[in-house]
């Protein structure tokens, strides 16, 4: 017997066909996000955009003498994720000291 599936559609191991919403996504191991988890995630990729903004215009004004490593590794690992701006913010930035403020007589 032959039956033709459609994308919302997956056979069983005894030909029986199964259908729904949560189908496919039972088939990977998956399971669709509720509306609040979708929330939840829509909320982090804001927070996130907006670390990584701050980050950036950080980096653009900063000199680098006062990056620890190279400016473009920080602007990548930022945008990677907001592991890489919180890195940035606690340990890729020197602290101004008067060592490495100049001043002009």
């Amino acid at each position: 017997m032959s039956e033709v599936l459609n994308g919302n559609e997956r056979a069983d191991l005894d030909g029986e066909v199964v259908t729904g919403p949560d189908s496919l996504a039972e088939g990977r191991g998956r399971k669709p996000l509720r509306q609040q988890q979708k929330k939840i995630v829509m909320v982090a990729v804001v927070l996130n955009a907006i670390i990584a903004s701050f980050t950036w215009r950080d980096l653009r004004r900063r000199p680098a003498a006062l990056v620890r490593g190279p400016k473009l590794f920080w602007r990548v690992w930022s945008m990677l994720n907001t592991t890489g701006s919180v890195a940035y913010w606690l340990v890729g930035r020197r602290r101004i000291t008067a060592s490495t403020t100049t001043t002009v007589s």
